[in-house]
């Protein structure tokens, strides 16, 4: 043991410094107390916020907090983020670090695709009401619509056929769908259901005339996304998307999406090999009037550095006869 005078190691996170526990105190010491946090390329100590990009301009940031300097060295912070010991109870507290973390290692799951609830905001309700009125008042233009087009009252789904097709009875919901409080119902007819594929089946409630637009196949959609607090928020700058019309699914290594938006004249469809699981009944996709935000459980709460997984290439194998 170190006698009173003997210069001593301080290991206090932001500190450094050596000192005596003769001249040791309460105000000695200046220190980050809470852990370091790692994110979209920043490293950030958690108690005060103080952050930046560079490692080593971060260790030198000044402590928040005073207190005694103490000598208990603990593991190498490099060490703890490249093997992620670390897992502080509280999702916040996760060290997280873009380019070292590793995509979940198995890939061949066999899991079946399961669809991800859907929810919608008020805003994107009062849209599809909006757009119903819309197709109540105005006569459907059907030039250059293609053959086998689908029909985009709510409720029908009838491929186009032809001009002729557009005085055969379309029987159809003509108001919005409802999505409130877990039960799901047409504005017109109100009946109200929990499971989403019953009232997909639903009997439209009104006879009236087709209404066909020419759809517009677009292959990539605005995204962008961001981890927080172990979920993943994949946004997709889809306005007007038509929830009915759209679908959401994974096995929680793949995500599928088919998204119909700009009130039925586009579609995309969209594949999503992630970096890492989600567990698929704790996501959903949340429909609003100018977007669509995929909210994806992570299945390990560590920040995934990129959305996509991407296979890492093969080892080169060296040229014959060389060393």
């Amino acid at each position: 043991m170190a006698n009173g005078s003997e210069s001593i190691q301080c290991y206090n996170k932001g500190c450094g410094k050596k000192f005596s526990e003769a001249e040791n105190s309460d105000e000695a010491c200046r220190f980050h107390p809470g852990p370091p946090y790692f994110h979209d390329a920043y490293k950030i100590w958690n108690c005060c916020k103080k952050k930046s990009t560079d490692f080593g301009t971060w260790l030198d940031l000044p402590g928040c907090t005073t207190g005694r300097h103490d000598n208990t060295k603990p593991e190498d912070i490099m060490k703890i983020v490249s093997t992620q010991e670390i897992r502080p109870e509280k999702p916040e507290d996760v060290i997280m670090w873009n380019g070292l973390n590793k995509p979940t290692e198995e890939r061949g799951t066999t899991k079946p695709m399961s669809a991800l609830e859907i929810q919608i905001t008020e805003g994107a309700e009062a849209a599809l009401a909006r757009m119903a009125e819309q197709k109540e008042q105005h006569e459907n233009v059907l030039d250059d619509v293609p053959i086998g087009t689908l029909c985009t009252n709510f409720g029908c789904q009838q491929p186009y056929e032809g001009t002729g097709v557009k005085k055969t009875n379309c029987t159809h919901h003509p108001g919005a769908p409802i999505f409130h409080e877990g039960m799901k119902y047409w504005s017109c007819c109100k009946s109200k259901t929990s499971d989403f594929e019953v009232f997909m089946s639903q009997k439209g409630c009104k006879v009236g005339e087709h209404a066909f637009s020419k759809v517009e196949k677009v292959k990539d959609v605005r995204e962008d996304w961001f981890n927080s607090s172990g979920t993943i928020h994949l946004n997709l700058y889809c306005k007007g998307t038509i929830p009915t019309a759209s679908k959401f699914e994974s096995n929680g290594l793949t995500l599928n999406v088919h998204v119909s938006y700009g009130n039925g004249t586009k579609e995309s469809t969209l594949s999503y090999d992630l970096f890492g699981e989600i567990v698929v009944a704790e996501s959903h996709a949340k429909i609003s009037e100018r977007k669509v935000e995929l909210v994806l459980k992570q299945a390990q709460p560590f920040s995934w550095p990129k959305l996509r997984y991407e296979k890492p290439a093969a080892a080169e194998l060296p040229e014959e006869g060389s060393d």
